[in-house]
């Protein structure tokens, strides 16, 4: 073999190192074009976690809030403070929707209503539960205000019309 022939071989030798780097680089672009197409066809599958009632704790181990179906016309998420005691509780029962405010001793202090019919009604009661004025709108819209002594009794009423 002469010295021309070996530049030739040499010459065609890098010539189809070339053409392999460049093959071997389309195809892994290709994979990693094919793999990212893979993977964003994929859809995400939401989370879903199903039971008759849940329970959040915190870091000590406490009942924070518990969210329970009771029945099938009643559903309640209860919040409670470190002590154990409900503060808030949302819900829903035999068609009423109700929110209640409790005190720091967990005594009933506010509850707000709609009942089935539509008809919303705000009470809020004193340090031993008993309901000393109340709002509320009757299923005509008729506007009535209510306050009431120590006792419970209504001290003072609107006449509604």
């Amino acid at each position: 073999m002469t010295h021309s022939d070996d530049l030739a071989i040499g010459a065609r030798l890098e010539r189809l190192e070339r053409q392999q780097r460049r093959w071997r680089g389309a195809m892994g672009v290709a994979c990693l074009g094919l793999a990212a197409l893979v993977l964003m066809g994929q859809k995400h599958a939401g989370r879903t976690v199903e039971a008759e009632r849940f329970i959040l704790r915190d870091a000590a181990g406490r009942s924070r809030a518990v969210l329970t179906v009771e029945s099938e016309e009643s559903v309640t998420l209860r919040f409670k403070d470190a002590g154990g005691n409900p503060r808030l509780t949302v819900g829903t029962e035999n068609g009423t929707a109700v929110v209640v405010v409790n005190d720091q001793r967990g005594k009933l202090r506010a509850g707000l209503v709609a009942l089935p019919h539509g008809a919303p009604g705000l009470s809020l009661y004193d340090s031993t539960v008993k309901p000393r004025a109340e709002l509320s709108l009757n299923r005509d819209g008729v506007p009535a205000l209510t306050f009431s002594d120590r006792d419970g009794f209504a001290t003072w009423k609107t006449a509604g019309r």
